[in-house]
């Protein structure tokens, strides 16, 4: 019997038969022209090509960032620049006397990496900085990273695509780097700040900032000075209060103390508590129980956004409730209740948890001013009535640059530096992108969900965010993505629009808008953690101005083949299989 006689086809193209020339004979007449000196590229369809990637700071971003990309991007290296010796970021280098999360501890960790271990509710910096370098330890990602080492300037290259960095080694050397991709990864709350008050530099005492704790410094009874009145001094005071000899806050503006978040799951009045060594064991032997426990905690996380409406029931009541319970902890105290309980709304600055800090304002070595500090001398500071208070130290819990921009100089299109395109009124684009800065990423930028629970989910989305738009740059041949001016416009109008009606706008001084009373709300987002997610869960690529790296978009289509025909593993008939089709 003769064989069968039939056509033998292949998936994969031909390696023996060769390509013809552009420009060679056509037999089809038409096809003798050129199409604007457009050729083929030899790939298939997507064909992910080379990408660098740098990323500023070694924190919570940077560790995210690189396990992520080692299990989900492909052909993307990765350099990591920190400036200090060790990961951790602000949990590196705060360790001032009392430091917690005000955080509950199981919502502040990686989705992909549950702590079972936590010893409190609330945890300490200490613990946080243990944790994230059991991460970086555990998944090998300090391998990534150059520590003691600074960026020093990035500059955007138009014609090649690529950011230009002047690097700081450990010895003071500089040298360049450069990527397609780059992300400032070093924080918002990082660049700490002394006050600018005249004399500073006459003071002959010790000077600190909360954020560079001196742990050898022993404040036994020593006269404390604390200026400023945030998160950091609500902290300090009442741990340092019990050694110190005398203690003068300098407490200018109030702000409202409540219990922490998720205080549903907290001690009683929503206080901290250790874990028994009972339900540290159950955590470590079920990991579905500490999952649901993490999830709980993480949605009680999510229902704040009414509270931080000013017309709403949620936010009289609780207003009206924080303050009794602080009228309470001042024991009456007709001085302290005037200047301490705040008659802005409530959240219009951070609601910061503070154990045991109002009562710390009434102890006997404790004599609250609430002038501000106009001037040092040698041996003290003077209040704006002329008193001068002599000191041994002055605390200065006088917060952070807070303008959203780098600490090392980036310039972008047509020279623009982001300093002076941010300035105070910043116009970005979600937090996360901004005109005339092609390909940099912000973890996180202006008007983002700084005040909106735990960062870390919003910085797992962020990574989510800046992946697709790595794989986009990667598959179809794109040189840069930066959002249009007009997307930033129209939606800083609607950011200021809807934060009319929200506590933040409130007139307090507040770092949300960078340390005044009247102006723009820089630091929040204008909706609730959950709708920012949702916004971020697709790119919407019309809001951003796309070049690519050759005259014609469609370059990266290739030679007419795709990745599942080149594959020996490819299914031929994976589009049987797409959810659509299978309804």
């Amino acid at each position: 019997m003769a064989p069968a006689r039939i056509i033998t086809i292949s998936s994969g193209p031909d390696r023996d038969a060769p390509i013809p020339a552009s420009d060679a004979h056509h037999e089809n007449e038409w096809y003798n022209q050129d199409f604007n000196g457009y050729r083929i590229t030899e790939q298939p369809l997507h064909a992910k090509r080379h990408i660098r990637m740098i990323c500023v700071g070694a924190g919570a971003a940077g560790l995210q960032i690189a396990y992520k990309a080692e299990r989900l991007l492909e052909n993307v290296e990765l350099q990591i620049y920190e400036k200090n010796h060790d990961i951790g970021g602000t949990w590196l280098e705060n360790r001032y006397p009392g430091c917690t999360c005000d955080i509950p501890s199981h919502s502040y960790q990686f989705t992909w990496e549950k702590n079972p271990n936590w010893s409190q509710f609330y945890s300490s910096s200490e613990e946080i900085w243990k944790y994230f370098k059991h991460v970086s330890t555990k998944y090998d990602l300090e391998k990534y990273v150059k520590f003691n080492t600074k960026v020093q300037s990035a500059r955007w290259d138009e014609d090649a695509g690529m950011w230009r960095l002047i690097i700081i080694a450990p010895d003071g050397s500089q040298y360049e780097d450069e990527c397609e991709i780059l992300v400032n990864g070093s924080g918002v709350l990082n660049t700490y700040k002394y006050p600018d008050i005249p004399g500073i530099e006459e003071f002959r005492g010790k000077l600190m900032h909360s954020a560079a704790w001196d742990g050898k410094y022993d404040l036994t009874g020593k006269t404390v000075a604390v200026i400023g009145g945030g998160s950091s001094a609500v902290q300090i005071i009442p741990n340092i209060q019990p050694v110190v000899g005398k203690l003068i806050p300098f407490l200018r503006s109030s702000v409202w103390i409540t219990t922490g978040f998720g205080a549903k799951y907290a001690g009683p009045g929503g206080t901290n508590f250790k874990y028994s060594n009972e339900q540290l064991e159950e955590f470590r032997k079920d990991p579905a129980k500490l999952a649901k426990y993490s999830r709980d905690i993480e949605g009680e996380l999510n229902k704040r956004f009414t509270l931080m409406h000013r017309t709403s029931k949620d936010q009289k009541t609780s207003r009206g409730l924080v303050a009794d319970i602080m009228r309470e902890q001042l024991g009456s105290d007709s001085f302290l209740t005037k200047k301490m309980i705040p008659g802005f709304d409530l959240g219009c600055r951070r609601m910061t948890p503070g154990s045991g800090y109002l009562q710390s304002l009434k102890k006997d070595n404790v004599q609250v001013v609430t002038e501000s500090v106009v001037n040092f001398t040698k041996d003290g500071v003077v209040d704006e009535t002329g008193t001068e208070h002599k000191v041994d130290v002055v605390v200065c819990a006088t917060g952070f640059d807070v303008s959203f921009t780098p600490h090392f100089e980036v310039i972008g299109r047509e020279g623009s530096n982001i300093k002076d395109e941010f300035g105070e009124n910043p116009k970005a684009y979600l937090s996360i992108t901004a005109p005339k800065f092609p390909n940099l990423f912000l973890f996180i930028g202006p008007n983002g969900p700084a005040s909106h629970s735990s960062i870390l989910p919003i910085l797992e989305w962020h990574t989510r965010y800046l992946f697709q738009m790595v794989e986009k740059m990667q598959t179809e041949n794109i040189k840069a993505f930066a959002p249009k001016m007009d997307a930033a416009e129209e939606l800083y109008q609607h950011t200021h629009e809807l934060m009319k009606r929200l506590v933040w706008s409130s007139p307090c001084r507040s770092w949300f808008k960078m340390g005044k009373q009247h102006g723009p709300v820089t630091a929040i987002y204008p909706g609730s953690r959950l709708h920012y997610f949702e916004m971020l869960k697709n790119v919407r690529y019309e809001d951003y101005d796309i070049t690519y790296r050759s005259k014609n978009r469609f370059q990266f289509m290739g030679n007419g083949y795709t990745q599942c025909e080149l594959s020996v593993d490819g299914d031929p008939v994976w589009y049987f299989d797409d959810p659509f089709v299978r309804v």
